[in-house]
């Protein structure tokens, strides 16, 4: 008998628990809480919005069924990120041999930042929020998912230390360093708006 499903606001530790004495609704919960940043970790690695869906479709499943080998239960989304990004490595050798994967669909710009807050600014047109979605998905890997993870997971930067097995000090580093080339990169966007 499968116990109840654990509440919205239990811990990813608490959930990968309940998950793994098979109540499999509470890894739903996991699932809800995480699909926009699996998405979007797989929007920044690939050019297919379907694609990267399937990609974090199959990244669940994947961890769903290596749950057991999960060492740190509070460290769920670190892990279920290096999933991710390691089936993006994997889809990019086998289907995109040759092809650029730097430029994302409009499709891909919508479904990367449906979770980030700028992405619904009222301030913002259409075409300076293309540009916006542009200038992360141009990010390097080690600040993308930095950004990714604080603005599409909300996770805080201690969340995405303790996650990623990193020093505090070195995401907020990244963080700090990410913020820079975005504000660099985004000035044009921000005189539009003044």
């Amino acid at each position: 008998m499968t116990e109840k499903p654990q509440p919205v606001t239990a811990t990813d530790e608490q959930l990968v628990t309940a998950a793994l004495k098979g109540d499999t609704p509470s890894y739903g919960v996991i699932v809800e809480r995480y699909w926009k940043m699996a998405v979007a970790l797989a929007l920044s690695k690939i050019n297919d919005a379907t694609e990267a869906e399937d990609i974090a479709q199959e990244s669940f499943i994947k961890a769903y069924s290596q749950l057991h080998k999960l060492r740190y239960p509070d460290r769920f989304v670190g892990w279920l990120s290096k999933i991710v990004t390691q089936l993006c490595i994997d889809h990019v050798r086998k289907y995109s041999r040759g092809q650029s994967i730097a430029t994302l669909d409009t499709k891909a710009f919508e479904t990367l930042n449906s979770g980030l807050a700028f992405a619904n600014n009222p301030g913002l047109d259409q075409n300076q929020i293309n540009f916006v979605r542009q200038t992360v998905a141009k990010l390097p890997d080690k600040f993308k998912k930095v950004v990714i993870m604080r603005f599409v997971a909300g996770l805080t930067s201690a969340d995405i230390a303790k996650q990623l097995g990193k020093r505090h000090g070195t995401v907020r580093v990244r963080l700090h360093r990410a913020y820079q080339i975005l504000r660099k990169e985004l000035t044009p966007v921000f005189e539009e708006v003044e």
